[in-house]
């Protein structure tokens, strides 16, 4: 295919995107806040932290190809940023956007139950999430990446930790109780990373890197706080 048809072939598309009904097209697209709620046990009590991001799925029609690719189930984007909770004061739980994707409602809140990702069957699920209001809890293997952070200042001492082990970082009697799912018609939650890192804290990071980088080229292994990046934690800004 010559770069000319695929040019055209990409603005036919984008034209069509913009006209009213172009679903009329074959070309659909669902937008939704979904929020996910993070619930701790502490010997202080429940306490609880959400975020709300904003999902958006485009599904081409099946005679829409460029290449030998196209017609499939689309793809997806998530903008928005990670749950922080302050489990014990001045210790933060971060659960972040890395494991995360509009692909984790669709299939938690689907009903019934999504078998895989065959075109007709995850419409349904994008359909159904019109309709979906009630929380449900999010399967273990779906868990995003749990984190904290031992000295905010110091982008360095981020570090994952085990969702079922979070007494390990934040102290005797600590746990987690749920990881709850669900559409929401709140708006997209903005500004709780920054308020916690700082605004500043990946430029640190990215001065930080570069010398971890070095390094892991010589030791063959990179600390967990520079396999993350800044999308993890924020996305779409």
């Amino acid at each position: 295919m010559t770069r000319m048809r695929v040019a055209l072939l990409i603005l036919f598309a984008a034209v069509l995107a913009a006209l009213p009904g172009c679903g009329l097209f074959g070309f659909q697209d669902w937008t939704w806040h979904q929020k996910l709620t993070v619930v701790v046990e502490t010997p202080r009590g429940e306490i609880a932290a959400s975020s709300v991001t904003v999902a958006e799925w485009e599904m081409p029609p099946k005679w829409f190809k460029i290449g030998d690719s196209g017609g499939g189930g689309g793809a997806g984007t998530l903008k928005g940023e990670a749950v922080v909770l302050e489990v014990v004061p001045g210790r933060y739980l971060f659960v972040l956007l890395k494991g995360y994707s509009p692909e984790t409602a669709v299939f938690v809140l689907a009903d019934p139950p999504l078998s895989g990702y065959g075109r007709e069957e995850f419409r349904r699920g994008l359909d159904g999430l019109e309709t979906s209001v009630e929380p449900r809890e999010l399967p273990r293997e779906a868990y995003p990446i749990f984190a904290t952070i031992d000295d905010p200042t110091n982008p360095s001492t981020l570090k994952q930790i085990d969702a079922d082990r979070l007494d390990t970082a934040f102290g005797a009697g600590v746990r987690l109780k749920s990881v709850l799912i669900s559409v929401s018609d709140e708006p997209q939650t903005q500004g709780r990373v920054d308020a916690v890192l700082g605004i500043n804290f990946f430029k640190k990071w990215q001065a930080q890197f570069e010398e971890a980088f070095r390094k892991s080229r010589q030791s063959g292994q990179r600390p967990f706080a520079f396999n993350i990046t800044r999308d993890d934690f924020m996305s779409g800004d």
